[in-house]
């Protein structure tokens, strides 16, 4: 259950001057040029530090659903949440950074267009639109907001929305960015300084010898086929639009790949730092009963800085939380605006001036912040939103961007590729609803004696490569 903290003067007096650092980085941001291309690309001009503080902090921005993997999976997290995204981000260092930045298109939705035709385009923007939602961060802002005041739970998902839609207003990637450099300082300090305190209170041997057998493990007690469907899942990071914004906004090409094999340390850095102190918490708080809930998990973190912080290391830890979520809600937003405006309103309606389309990106932030909070308050699962909602829409456009920036190759029509991700989509989302209606929203299925959960970005990669090989053999038999 989410409850109130409780602050001591030290801390809110840490916190103020946190928030009054966001707000003042934020805020006083403002693009060069009123222009769509300054607005969600600072012109291409992120120099190295600023591009790895902003993808390090917005592709780690589900933090609260760190803790609740640990809750489930223990170590084993490391495995399932880290593991895969390190070897698909060194993948998108080598064969994609380049591309990216070397492309003249700044998005996926543009790439896809450009290569495939008009109805490829407006598919993928739609797919990318829904992807960047941030969702995930709604959910985990407003469970911060409602520890941090004791407000209800609706003013609490919505006040996190509306202050990222704020900051982007006037400022677009080079608010995000400056605000991220703050979060990325904020999260490294945070959660250090809480293992250290954590690693001088309790010896780590006594966590492990107390800790649930399956949770002590590298595998959290799962089978090879849960480890490998969730494995797949880290393939998120070739098409997430997020991490290609940034990869297009960096100075040069060779900032790019650079500055990804630089993020991928400083993962694996914050990875160690987040599941020690989950499994710390863990130890130290109440047990999780088996009938906990999603928003019971993802409060782990605030109740472990509630319950057995001191002063100020309490407000230091929350503060690296926060700036965290934050700067990848800020991020996400963004996109999704972006996407609306630019991908979706701009090439249905080709007679928008530069103006107006940068007021359409304007409206998707709203747009996009309003349905983050539907999907938030329907789910209230970190997990599943990441699992199901994110596979369905990876599925259906992993082949083609790969085959896009030429990663892939096909000769397949570009009727075949819009179809692919028209089909795709259409399958897997119909999987999520009926996982969701049914009791199911993990989506477990039992296959060889072992049961696991298939997701929705398998069976989405599987429709669409049937119907993109179709294609080719149509085209070549022709």
């Amino acid at each position: 259950m989410v409850k109130t903290i409780s602050l001591a003067p030290l801390d809110y007096g840490i916190i103020a001057l946190f928030v009054a650092g966001i707000l003042a980085l934020g805020f006083s941001a403002r693009i060069r040029e009123s222009s769509v291309f300054q607005f969600i690309a600072a012109g291409r001009r992120l120099t190295l530090p600023v591009f790895v503080a902003t993808l390090v902090s917005t592709w780690y921005g589900g933090i609260l659903g760190i803790s609740e993997s640990v809750s489930y999976y223990g170590l084993g997290t490391w495995l399932l949440l880290g593991v895969p995204y390190y070897v698909f981000a060194l993948l998108y260092a080598f064969f994609f950074a380049r591309r990216v930045r070397g492309a003249e298109e700044i998005s996926i939705p543009e790439r896809l267009h450009a290569r495939f035709g008009k109805a490829a385009g407006m598919l993928g923007a739609g797919l990318i639109f829904m992807l960047a939602v941030p969702a995930a961060h709604v959910l985990m802002l407003g469970i911060l907001t409602r520890a941090l005041t004791g407000w209800d739970w609706p003013i609490s998902l919505g006040l996190g929305a509306l202050v990222g839609c704020l900051f982007l207003y006037r400022g677009g990637l080079l608010a995000d960015a400056r605000v991220s450099m703050l979060a990325f300082v904020m999260m490294y300090v945070g959660f250090g300084a809480i293992v250290v305190y954590c690693l001088s209170t309790v010896p780590p041997a006594e966590v492990i010898a107390k800790a649930q057998p399956a949770q002590t493990t590298l595998t959290g007690g799962q089978g090879p086929l849960f480890i490998l469907s969730f494995f797949l899942l880290g393939a998120w990071t070739l098409v997430d639009p997020g991490f290609h914004q940034r990869v297009a906004s960096a100075e040069s090409e060779t900032a790019s790949k650079k500055g990804v094999l630089i993020s991928v340390v400083f993962w694996a850095l914050f990875d160690i730092l987040s599941i020690t102190a989950a499994m710390y918490a863990l130890h130290l708080l109440p047990p999780i009963g088996d009938n906990a809930t999603s928003l019971d998990r993802l409060a782990i973190y605030p109740n472990f800085a509630d319950q057995v912080l001191p002063a100020g290391l309490k407000a230091i830890f929350l503060c690296g939380i926060f700036g965290t979520v934050l700067s990848a809600m800020v991020g996400y937003t963004l996109v999704s605006g972006a996407t609306f405006g630019r991908e979706l309103v701009g090439r249905a309606r080709t007679d928008l001036s530069e103006s107006q389309m940068m007021g359409w990106c304007r409206v998707g932030l709203f747009v996009a912040a309003a349905l983050a909070i539907v999907l938030a308050a329907t789910m209230e699962s970190v997990v599943a939103l990441w699992y199901s909602w994110a596979g369905a829409v990876i599925g259906a456009l992993l082949l083609p961007v790969c085959i896009a920036y030429g990663i892939l190759r096909s000769k397949a029509a570009q009727s075949s590729i819009a179809l692919s991700i028209a089909i795709a989509f259409a399958v897997t989302l119909s999987w999520m609803v009926y996982g969701v209606t049914s009791g199911n929203p993990y989506l477990e299925v039992t296959w060889l004696g072992e049961k696991f959960s298939l997701g929705t970005l398998i069976p989405g990669v599987v429709v669409s490569s049937l119907i993109i090989g179709a294609g080719g053999i149509m085209r070549r038999t022709r």
